[in-house]
């Protein structure tokens, strides 16, 4: 019915449009109506194929980092004297205020359905104030104290993070099956779309895996036997959007090509209020590590530091389970709870990332010859991690019932000295869910109108290992901690 309405709309328009163009005389508002017609039938043929939403935010964040040391030199001042390796540990400088930083987000969303095949895909657009302030692991501090880009440089990147299609088979057997295949919806997943004030928008739980993928899902549908039960199946590469989309931190380029193989199950369980209880394993393969010293064309054969020549360093897995509840009524409100556990195990086999002034190979420290003293750091050479790591993710939002609808949340997380998750697609502009150390996060929304909100809120990250993100070298004790008190709009359209 669709194509016969637009067909006959359009021949029915370019006969007015013949006509007029014909007669004697053609009158601007004869000529309106043509072109009016002819707008509105195409609007509607290209909005019968595709749904299309926008998402905007901006952002304000005004940030420092507080450095007391790293490893034996936790609380020694800077000493210009001390051998490079020292150097690089002690505190220099001690206490870095960062400039108010601004930052714009794009999300154009699409959507159609045909016959039973859907299709969603998202361009991502992201433009900030400043690229010289990140917190890179390997600069001196870990403060971007060497940066080379200056106060003016600006960051602005574009990159598709979704792009997607459902299939839906065996529907009416009493076990019906999803496949989904693309780029994947495998960011932003429960429960850190809960302070974003939005649906969850992956099949992961973001602690577990909160990054982009391309590859396959299989879903299976248990709610023949179980309220709101499903198995996922996944499989597929990992990898990481344009690093200019990550303006704070450089240690987020580093999943490119990983092989991806997880395995999922979520129901609700019955304690009378709806929930979704989740478990899993995702297993992390052919982990290597994408540089950003040295870029793309070193050729850095030995030390394993360049596109060329990277080599597989083994594998982690990541284990987990937690349980969510949603609005659940309390006195004067509702109430969204949660509480995530997992796991990281590496399996490394003993091939060496070295980012030290070595190129033979091997993970040993090099002279002291370059001028650069993280070339000397444990944390910038090493294999795979050699332990397992663990971490809890935890918090609430509570939602008052008077006409303002006010919001006010918490999240903690705390992660151990070996642990490891592939978050580098994580909402955070920190990618807190990443930290060795622990992580507390308070805010308040307050909601505009229903297409509009906006976030003030302050987060703190104690940092009490070195290399939270980065899946090699030995992590150190560490003694450091940002602050960071930010305001946020979200729009959506």
């Amino acid at each position: 019915m669709k194509l016969k309405y637009t067909l006959s709309a359009v021949t029915a328009a370019i006969l007015a449009h013949t006509t007029l163009m014909a007669a004697d005389t053609v009158s601007q508002a004869d000529l309106d109506e043509v072109w009016e017609v002819l707008d509105k039938v195409e609007t509607k043929a290209f909005s019968d194929k595709l749904n299309w939403s926008a998402d905007l935010r901006g952002r304000m964040d005004n940030f420092s980092y507080d450095n007391n040391g790293i490893g034996a030199n936790i609380g020694k001042p800077y000493d210009a004297t001390a051998p490079k390796n020292e150097r690089r540990e002690m505190a220099y400088p001690q206490v870095k205020e960062w400039e108010p930083h601004y930052s714009i987000r794009g999300y154009l969303n699409m959507n159609t359905k045909l016959e039973d095949i859907s299709f969603t895909g998202r361009l991502r657009f992201d433009h900030s104030s400043q690229g010289n302030q990140r917190i890179c692991i390997l600069s001196p501090q870990d403060i971007g104290h060497d940066l080379p880009a200056s106060s003016t440089t600006k960051f602005t990147g574009f990159d598709i993070d979704r792009f997607y299609f459902d299939l839906p088979i065996f529907s009416k057997s009493a076990l019906p099956l999803i496949i989904t295949g693309g780029i994947l919806p495998t960011s932003g997943g429960m429960s850190s779309n809960i302070i974003e004030n939005t649906p969850r928008r992956s099949v992961f739980p973001s602690l577990i895996f909160d990054s982009n993928a391309y590859g396959a899902i299989v879903t299976a549908k248990l709610t023949e036997y179980i309220d709101k039960a499903y198995i996922r199946v996944v499989g597929g590469k990992a990898y990481t959007l344009n690093d200019t989309m990550f303006y704070y931190q450089c240690n987020r380029e580093n999943i490119q090509d990983m092989n991806v193989l997880g395995l999922f199950a979520e129901l609700q369980l019955p304690i009378g209020v709806n929930n979704i209880f989740w478990m899993g394993i995702n297993r992390n393969g052919s982990i290597k590590a994408t540089p950003f010293l040295g870029g793309d064309n070193a050729e850095n054969k030995g030390s394993n530091t360049d596109i060329k020549h990277q080599k597989d360093l083994g594998s982690i897995t990541n284990y987990g389970l937690g349980l969510e509840i949603q609005k659940m009524e309390v006195p004067g409100g509702k109430v969204d709870l949660f509480a995530h556990f997992a796991v990281s195990d590496p399996d490394g086999n003993g091939n060496c990332v070295n980012y030290t002034d070595v190129n033979d190979g091997s993970c040993t420290v090099g002279a002291d010859a370059n001028p650069h003293p993280y070339y000397h750091s444990e944390m910038a050479r090493g294999t795979l991690l050699t332990d397992t790591g663990n971490s809890i993710y935890t918090g609430f939002k509570y939602e008052a019932n008077y006409s303002l609808k006010t919001q006010f949340g918490y999240e903690y997380n705390k992660g151990s000295e070996f642990w490891w998750s592939a978050t580098q697609g994580s909402e955070d502009v920190f990618n807190k869910l990443a930290t060795r150390g622990q992580v507390n996060e308070a805010y308040i929304i307050q909601p505009i109108n229903k297409n509009l909100y906006v976030r003030l809120g302050y987060l703190n990250i104690k940092e009490e290992y070195t290399g939270s993100g980065w899946h090699f070298g030995t992590p150190m004790a560490k003694d450091a901690t940002q602050q960071n008190l930010y305001f946020l709009f979200n729009a959506y359209f």
